[in-house]
Formats: structure tokens, C-alpha cells, sequence
């Protein structure tokens, strides 16, 4: 069974859609909108990056300089692309008013003999200045290059490194005074190997150490009840790891594990379950950068001397009754001793 063919006004009213929406087709609309919005993000990107420095994030020293990179680059893509489009313009402008020249002849012959001839030479004219529209919006948009794509990875850097910082402002740890966080990421420590039983958490590498914080809800049933549980249950420095592996596990290689080795400490080897989409092979490469001391060449906040000093010259043992102090961590002015409550002021 045929379908209904559409009515003369149907078909005329189809006709004017399509020729309003060629105005903002060859007015490249949405070419203008995307200069604006990319142009408006290269600018922020120095304040977001302030951000994090203010808040202690030290590496990804990349990121100023690629930011000017991105602005430079950007400032001239938008001469070039403004000066294509207004010549691309002006060419299917002149095909978008003989158009309207056609609608006119057409209402003159609304009634009349020759109005289908006349309907035939608009949706005609219409898909060809529709199809060279698309041409000439894909021939400026050629002309981006890696701008875009570049801007939205360094938004995306942005975005995890805020989340980094998140997870170490929500963390129970005690930072070292000269202490940087590197990544932060959701794990589950592979300690007995039988999944629900391995607690969840927190994987902190930081400049100097590897640490686990256990951060879930124990207990309950099918999500109800139960108690969080928040607590460091190892760290590491990153100098006793002697081996790091990363291995793809489970269904479809759905599990990425790192594996450990240890020269010192408590345990002879760790093993981890990275998660929340981190890959297993990257996160040992970022471990490893870390180890040898590669990732120092992208610190963007120098390591405070005075502190480092101050760290150096603090007592290690209680000057009242001689029993080791705890370490200084980040922040602190004082040490006191757990035994016989003396404080000593650094």
C-alpha cells in the first residue's frame, strides 16, 4: 500500500523550513558560536590552573606553557578562520537570494499554471545551496586543526587533578611537610583475593610515598545499613619499591591490577585493583616516573627550602624523657611527645 503523498501546502511549508534554516546554515552560526565558546575556555584555563596551584598541586608543569601554546595558536586559527568564512559566506549568499527570488516568482504564480515548475526549481535550489552550505561549514572547520581537541584535554587534566585534590582534602592521612600529591585514585587493595572481603579506598601516590586509606561502608545488606569505615591502612615509600607490574585480569580484562614489590617495610609485595577506568599499564608508568624521579621535571612549585631545612633541624627525640617523636608532618609547629606530654616548638 502506497503512503499518502503530502498536500501543496505541505509540501510548500516543508520548502520554507528548510529555507529558513539555510539563514543560519550560511550565516555559519554555530562556526561564530564555537570561536567564541573555544576562545572563552583558552581564557580561563590560566584561572583554573592558578586554582590548583593554590591549592598545592605541584606537577603537571606542562600546563602553563601549553596554555599559552593553545592561546597563541588559537588567536591565529580565529584571523584565518573568520577572514574563510566571511569569503565562504559572501560566495553562497548570492545563491540564498536567487532563491528568494524564486519564492517570489512562485507567489506570483500561486494559483496559476507553472507553479510546480517553479516549486521544483526552489527544492532544487534549496539541496544544492544546502549540500555547498555543509561544504563550505566543513572547509572552515578543516582550517581548527588540533585546537579544539587539545582544549578539551586540558580541561579534562584540569577536571582530574581537581579530583586528586578532592580525595586528599577528605583524607585522614598525615601529609610530610614537603609532601606532594601526584594522583589520587579509587582501588581496592587484593589482600586476601576474595573480592567482597579486600577493602576500598583510596590509592595515593604523592612524591614520596604510596598510600592506601580503606574509605567504604562495611556491613549491611543489598545497600542498606551498614558503617563507614575511613582509615590508613598502609603507606610506603616510593624508594622501597622495587618492582611494579601491571596485569589485566578478570572477564574481558576488566581488573587492572598493580603488582609490588618491596625492599623494606611490612610487606614483601602488594598487590592492588585500580579502578573508575584508570588503567593499570598507565598508573605503573606514572609509578615509575615517580620512583626514578622523572615526574621532578614537570614540578611547577618548587620544593619550599626553608621547610625542607626546618624538617631537617627538627628534634627526633623528646628532650624530656628521650623516646622517639613522631614524624613532623605537614603544617605542624609543634611536636609532643605521647609519653610524658612534653611539647616542643619547631
Amino acid at each position: 500500500m502506497s503512503s499518502q503523498q503530502p498536500t501543496w501546502e505541505e509540501r510548500i511549508e516543508k520548502l520554507r523550513t528548510r529555507y529558513t534554516q539555510l539563514q543560519g546554515k550560511i550565516g555559519m552560526e554555530d562556526v561564530t558560536r564555537k570561536l567564541g565558546d573555544t576562545a572563552t575556555e583558552i581564557a580561563g584555563l590560566p584561572g583554573e590552573i592558578e586554582q590548583i596551584r593554590a591549592r598545592g598541586y605541584a606537577f603537571a608543569g606542562y600546563l602553563e606553557r601549553k596554555v599559552e601554546v593553545l592561546a597563541e595558536q588559537w588567536g591565529e586559527v580565529r584571523q584565518q578562520v573568520n577572514r574563510a568564512a566571511t569569503e565562504e559566506i559572501a560566495r553562497v549568499q548570492e545563491q540564498f537570494e536567487a532563491i528568494g527570488t524564486l519564492w517570489k516568482k512562485l507567489e506570483a504564480r500561486w494559483s496559476g499554471q507553472g507553479r510546480e515548475i517553479v516549486a521544483e526549481q526552489i527544492e532544487r535550489a534549496i539541496g544544492e545551496l544546502e549540500t555547498a552550505a555543509d561544504s563550505a561549514r566543513k572547509r572552515v572547520e578543516g582550517m581548527y586543526g588540533q585546537v579544539p581537541q587539545n582544549v578539551q584535554q586540558t580541561k579534562s587534566q584540569l577536571v582530574q587533578i581537581k579530583r586528586y585534590l578532592a580525595l586528599v582534602d577528605e583524607s585522614t592521612a598525615s601529609w610530610n611537610p614537603t609532601e606532594c600529591i601526584v594522583l589520587a585514585v579509587e582501588a581496592e587493595w587484593v589482600a586476601t583475593g576474595k573480592g567482597k572481603e579486600d577493602p576500598d579506598g583510596v590509592l595515593y601516590l604523592t612524591d614520596q610515598r604510596l598510600i592506601f586509606e580503606q574509605k567504604e561502608k562495611v556491613g549491611g545488606r543489598f545497600g542498606f545499613g551498614g558503617e563507614k569505615v575511613q582509615s590508613l591502612l598502609w603507606d610506603v615509600p616510593v624508594g622501597a619499591i622495587s618492582e611494579a607490574v601491571a596485569e589485566d585480569k578478570g572477564l574481558f580484562g576488566r581488573k587492572d591490577l598493580v603488582h609490588l614489590k618491596l625492599s623494606a617495610g611490612d610487606y614483601a609485595d602488594l598487590t592492588v585493583e585500580v579502578k573508575s577506568g584508570v588503567d593499570s599499564k598507565w598508573y605503573v608508568q606514572q609509578l615509575n616516573r615517580v620512583i626514578t624521579g622523572e615526574i621532578e621535571r614537570e614540578r611547577a612549585i618548587p620544593v619550599d627550602e626553608t621547610l625542607v631545612e626546618k624538617v631537617s633541624a627538627a628534634p627526633t627525640a623528646c628532650t624530656t624523657c628521650g623516646a622517639v617523636l613522631p614524624p613532623l608532618a605537614r603544617g605542624m609547629t609543634e611536636i609532643a611527645c605521647e609519653y610524658c606530654g612534653t611539647v616542643i616548638r619547631i
